[in-house]
């Protein structure tokens, strides 16, 4: 059924004033692209999000021949909590869990940390709505919440970076979501010291396994990660199709 490869995105389409949607199928043939198009013209969808097995060329070709703009390479790295390496300190870097507190001097971060997401990448979605988006999310994580935490990165008292992270206590699954660093901070070890606390915290949550994304042509972040303990997991392609 074509409902089971085919999502409406509420929070997205109200967010950036289109309808939706996301293909949950990692995979095509030519009958369900049609399909799956139609879908689309039937709701009409302006926007539809498919994510691919980079390694299924099958699939790629039938997305670029029906009109998907390949948009993103979407990474994931995971990393086991007892063999990465432990919190080192940071020279004239104070690392601590961030409260609701810091959002004004944070938020600034996150409206330029991320331009090279597939949101930026998408011109049609529009800057300002972008970094809007990420704006919320960090505000989110900002709200009191035993399963997740925000680490704060101070130079001098004053908040230059941040990361956000979690744990399902159900899985024992760690996660690493939104990594930014104000220009003041870069090249000092901020991202690294960051990402380091957020694993011990996480360690104290008893996760077991971490996880991460990032995007494939973002390669500070890759090296970043891979510096602190993480290997490659998957790698997927993301695609959006938009209708006239």
């Amino acid at each position: 059924m074509i409902s089971q490869v085919l999502t409406f995105l509420p929070w997205d389409s109200d967010h950036f004033d289109r309808r939706i949607a996301r293909a949950s199928a990692p995979q095509l043939d030519a009958t369900l692209c049609r399909r799956l198009l139609q879908a689309c013209e039937d709701q009409s969808i302006d926007c539809l999000y498919f994510l691919a097995d980079a390694a299924d060329q099958d699939t790629v070709s039938l997305l670029q021949q029906n009109g998907f703009d390949f948009v993103d390479i979407r990474l994931t790295l995971v990393g086991n909590v007892n063999s990465m390496p432990k919190y080192t300190p940071v020279d004239d870097i104070q690392f601590r869990l961030g409260d609701a507190g810091d959002i004004s001097a944070l938020l600034p971060i996150a409206a330029s940390s991320y331009r090279q997401s597939r949101f930026y990448v998408d011109r049609r979605f529009g800057s300002e709505k972008a970094s809007e988006m990420y704006e919320i999310w960090l505000r989110k994580c900002l709200t009191p919440d035993r399963a997740q935490a925000v680490v704060v990165a101070e130079l001098q008292g004053s908040p230059i970076g941040y990361v956000t992270c979690r744990v399902d206590s159900a899985t024992g699954e760690g996660g690493i979501g939104l990594v930014g660093v104000a220009e003041s901070g870069r090249g000092l070890g901020v991202a690294t010291g960051m990402t380091h606390y957020a694993i011990r915290w996480m360690r104290e949550q008893d996760a077991s396994r971490i996880s991460v994304v990032t995007q494939g042509r973002n390669v500070p972040a890759q090296r970043l990660f891979q510096r602190c303990g993480f290997v490659t997991g998957a790698v997927e392609l993301w695609f959006h199709k938009w209708f006239a």
